[in-house]
């Protein structure tokens, strides 16, 4: 017995130094996300690797005294289909307003244009289910719980999504960085795209004489619509390339750090926590499907089923915690940003305050980007995300093909277990 644990922490002490840093049975956390993803590799939204990864989670549980349960829901595969779809609409509109010289074509154009909008509004702000308008398949969410051991007076839920992206050129190293930044500015050329298609609508409206101001001339409206949509028409046609391109010549990410980090993080816990249970907290692993596919479907399938629930527990989402110093995540989404409850910050502001040597420190999720906090924040949970970054607001190899095992510090993958043990251990009971 005593000769195999020694050689696992010989083993561990080569991937990374964690020394003695053993689970009872010998298994630490480097160890279960490295069977993890030898085991499954990607793991596609709602493919049959997703399933397989889902079901070896529950057996893990299950085999450590862990009452589990599945959530069945639907969703859209990827995140593909919906994109496409409003990228089309604005460079089909934008073209038409160029060449068309017909007034019914000319409304179906700004119409488009202002569809388009919504659509993309709903995408980046999670506020609106577009994705109830596409073809969807079956997933689920694997939920864990494990009791307190004596009378419950507080919830915890820690959440890691299963899934994994394809890799597509917006996360290429060399533009990455400036992820947020260009999603703003997508953004901004959209509204514009949006805003001359209510001017197109305009100038139609004052072709009749009688609803025209005499100091204004129909054809400026025109003109104006035609170059504000302009820009946002050519991004809309790159967006379409990129969007092809990730179809049809990228792979699907190994998905180690994004996030097999997370799901080695709470499945660790919660087989720890079986063994030993906190005295007044019930804590909840919930093992969420399809967060990649351009929104968390999996965390806002799990709260419309269960936050009755949980109302007044507190949500840690587990993302991106393989490489790079430990960051909580104060804001994500745009149109509007969703922030972080305020408790939660308070909280971790003081963990990281009692432990300067983990390097806690705050950050925020790019504009255009979220993580399965996202639906619990709109809806003003006790919620807040951690991840890890090497620069401010990034998660190293984010949704590129790096993104494997040998790429992840087992380190760092330890530090924010011991974070997340610690909040548990020290949560405040309200």
């Amino acid at each position: 017995m005593w000769g195999g644990v020694l050689e696992e922490a010989k083993q561990l002490c080569r991937l990374g130094g964690l020394g003695i840093l053993l689970h009872a049975r010998g298994m630490d956390t480097y160890r279960q996300l490295e069977a993890f993803i030898q085991t499954f590799g990607a793991r596609p939204a709602t493919s049959e690797r997703e399933r397989r990864a889902r079901e070896y989670l529950a057996r893990q549980l299950q085999a450590h005294g862990v009452k589990t349960v599945m959530q069945p829901f639907h969703s859209v595969p990827s995140l593909t289909l919906p994109w496409l779809t409003v990228a089309l609409l604005f460079a089909l509109s934008g073209a038409l307003v160029w060449l068309t010289h017909s007034g019914w074509l000319q409304g179906g154009a700004a119409l488009g244009s202002l569809t388009a909008c919504a659509l993309y509004w709903g995408l980046i702000s999670g506020r609106w289910d577009v994705m109830r308008l596409f073809p969807k398949r079956e997933s689920a969410n694997l939920i864990g719980i494990v009791p307190a051991r004596e009378q419950t007076l507080h919830q915890i839920v820690l959440m890691a999504h299963i899934d994994t992206q394809r890799a597509t050129l917006l996360w290429h190293p060399r533009l990455v960085r400036r992820f947020g930044q260009n999603f703003t500015i997508q953004t901004v050329l959209l509204g514009l795209h949006g805003l001359g298609a209510l001017g197109w609508l305009a100038h139609l409206l004052l072709q009749n004489p009688a609803l025209h101001p005499p100091f204004l001339k129909p054809d400026y409206l025109l003109i104006g619509a035609r170059w504000l949509m302009l820009p946002g028409s050519l991004l809309s046609l790159w967006g379409i390339v990129v969007l092809l391109h990730r179809e049809l010549v990228l792979d699907w990410v190994q998905g180690a750090n994004d996030n097999g980090s997370g799901v080695a993080v709470v499945l660790s816990l919660l087989m720890e926590l079986a063994r030993q249970p906190l005295a007044h907290v019930e804590v909840w692993g919930v093992f969420t499907g399809c967060e990649e596919v351009g929104m968390p479907a999996g965390a806002f399938a799990f709260e419309r089923e269960y936050g009755w629930q949980l109302r007044d527990a507190s949500f840690l989402i587990i993302d991106h915690v393989g490489l790079g110093g430990a960051r909580y995540l104060i804001a994500e989404g745009m149109l509007p940003r969703a922030h972080a409850h305020p408790e939660m910050i308070a909280w971790m502001q003081s963990l990281a305050n009692a432990h300067p040597e983990w390097s806690l420190q705050p950050s925020a999720v790019p504009p255009g980007a979220y993580t399965d906090a996202l639906p619990l924040l709109i809806k003003g949970y006790r919620a807040i995300a951690l991840w890890c970054e090497q620069q401010p607001g990034i998660p190293p190899h984010w949704h590129w093909i790096t993104d494997v095992l040998e790429h992840v510090n087992p380190s760092d993958l330890e530090r924010v277990r011991v974070i997340v043990r610690t909040a548990l251990e020290t949560a405040p009971i309200r």
